[in-house]
C-alpha cells in the first residue's frame, strides 16, 4: 500500500475509531447526565452509531487492503491484520443487525420502546459487539505500524544480489 492508501487508512481510521472512542467514552455519558429524558440520549445514539457503522464499513475496506498488502510483504504481521479485520468485519455486520432489530422496537413517533425485555438484551449484544470491534481496532493500529516499518525497512536496505 503506498503513501496515499496509507495516509487514507490511517484519516479513515482516525475518524472511526477515535469517533467511536470519543463517543462511547465521553459523549453518551454526558448525555445520560445532561439530558432530562433517557430516550432523547437514546434517540441521538441512534443516530449517531448509524453514521460511525458506516464509517466502520469504509474503514474495514481500507483495513482488508492493507492487510492483502502487508500479508504479500511479511506475511507473519499480515495474517495477524487479516485476522483483525475479519474480527472487526464480523462484529460490524453483527452491529448492522443488532442496530436494525433495535431500531424495529422503538417507536421514535411516541418515543418508547415497544418490546423493553429484547430491547435490553439486543442492547447488551450491540455493546458487547463494539467492545469486539472496538479490540479489534485496537490490535490491528500497532501491528499496521509496525508491519509498515518491516516492509519499509525491507525496501530500503541495500539487495544482496548487488554485490
Amino acid at each position: 500500500m503506498g503513501s496515499a492508501g496509507r495516509t487514507l487508512l490511517l484519516l479513515a481510521f482516525s475518524l472511526y475509531w477515535g469517533g467511536l472512542t470519543f463517543y462511547t467514552g465521553f459523549v453518551v455519558r454526558i448525555s445520560h447526565d445532561v439530558l432530562a429524558d433517557a430516550m432523547d440520549g437514546g434517540l441521538i445514539t441512534q443516530r449517531v452509531t448509524s453514521v460511525l457503522q458506516m464509517l466502520g464499513a469504509v474503514t474495514v475496506v481500507l483495513m482488508a487492503f492493507n492487510a492483502i498488502a502487508v500479508t504479500r510483504k511479511v506475511r507473519s504481521y499480515g495474517y495477524v491484520l487479516i485476522a483483525c479485520t475479519v474480527v472487526l468485519a464480523l462484529a460490524l455486520m453483527g452491529l448492522f443487525l443488532v442496530h436494525g432489530q433495535l431500531d424495529a422496537i422503538i417507536d421514535v413517533e411516541d418515543r418508547v420502546i415497544t418490546d423493553r425485555e429484547n430491547f435490553d438484551r439486543g442492547h447488551r449484544r450491540y455493546n458487547q459487539l463494539t467492545t469486539i470491534q472496538w479490540l479489534a481496532s485496537l490490535a490491528y493500529l500497532p501491528v499496521t505500524l509496525v508491519a509498515w516499518r518491516s516492509t519499509d525497512a525491507r525496501m530500503e536496505s541495500p539487495s544482496s544480489d548487488n554485490s
